[in-house]
């Protein structure tokens, strides 16, 4: 490789932020290595000792998460190291030299209860460690990409999403969650039309319950023109009644239809983090009205007794 295209190629990614990354996709995204020599990355990160925050589904509450190193891998470890200089700076695939790539499993432990662990599996495609380099009159040339991709855990991707929605009790019915549930684990394994329909019922079933609350309180049993409305008007015949969030940006419920009837795969995914951010803050909107109306009826009850006790 000349120096050109040395200076040219992309910085390996820094170990703990290659293992957040690598933690948080879903199953069978691939990750490519960059840099010169994806067996040391790999090896960096399988011999990984560090801490992350996230939730932990055996807890139900967010907490540390610590990242073991199996022993018979620190013993790897070492051996490499006792290797003997030459070997280990040329990477030449000799005995000393192990192979990092491969099949592999990542653990971590619950700072809580550690009793609470998480399994990742991995595998890499690409040339094998002892390929990576070959040896051609005396010059090192690099073969072809190497990737990352995840090939299982446990527990699930959705039950450690599912934790950013213990703040949402208040304000979500069990219908909406098992609804943003559906769509968190379709994101998970690729499905990501199939994730908009679910967020998109998500935002339908805030509209309609806000009509219903509206009919109710201004006693009609027909509302001809909400019902010939398009969904953008709906949303603005309603905006006093809907959470704040939902009444600035009516055409969010466009964004949602595109997805689900236009957009591919491929296209869904790049809106996804954008769309559940959205209906996240929707239902943070609707908590904080709970809240508010929750803490007021109890002041006011306070009050109530407060004067009752010092009458007369």
């Amino acid at each position: 490789m000349n120096e050109t295209a040395a200076a040219a190629k992309p910085a390996p990614v820094p170990t703990h932020e290659l293992l957040l990354r690598l933690v948080d996709m879903p199953l069978y995204d691939k990750v490519e290595l960059v840099g010169d020599n994806p067996n040391s990355q790999i090896k960096a990160l399988r011999l990984h000792r560090g801490k992350f925050d996230a939730y932990c589904p055996s807890c139900g509450k967010h907490t540390t998460w610590t990242t073991v190193v199996a022993p018979e891998l620190e013993q790897r470890a070492k051996q490499e190291s006792a290797a003997s200089p030459l070997s280990s700076s040329s990477r030449f695939s000799g005995p000393t030299v192990h192979h990092w790539q491969g099949e592999f499993k990542l653990r971590i432990f619950c700072a809580r209860d550690g009793r609470h662990h998480g399994d990742f599996y991995f595998d890499t495609l690409g040339p094998s460690g002892f390929d990576y380099i070959q040896f051609k009159t005396g010059e090192r040339t690099e073969l072809d990409r190497t990737l990352l991709v995840k090939v299982g855990q446990y527990p699930s991707l959705t039950d450690f999403q599912l934790g950013d929605l213990t703040e949402f009790e208040d304000g979500m019915s069990k219908q909406q969650r098992r609804e943003f549930v559906r769509a968190t684990n379709s994101a998970a394994h690729g499905f990501n039309v199939a994730a908009c329909v679910y967020f998109r019922r998500v935002f339908e079933s805030v509209l309609m319950k806000a009509r219903d609350e509206y009919m109710a309180q201004n006693g009609l049993t027909e509302w001809q023109e909400f019902k010939d409305a398009r969904t953008d008007e709906r949303i603005r015949l309603l905006r006093e009644h809907l959470p704040r969030f939902m009444s600035e940006h009516p055409q969010l419920y466009g964004v949602l239809s595109v997805g689900v009837h236009e957009l591919t795969e491929e296209q869904c995914a790049a809106d996804l983090p954008m769309l559940r951010k959205a209906i996240e803050l929707i239902m943070r909107d609707i908590v904080t009205v709970a809240r508010q109306k929750r803490e007021r009826e109890e002041v006011s009850r306070l009050v109530a007794q407060a004067v009752g006790r010092h009458k007369g």
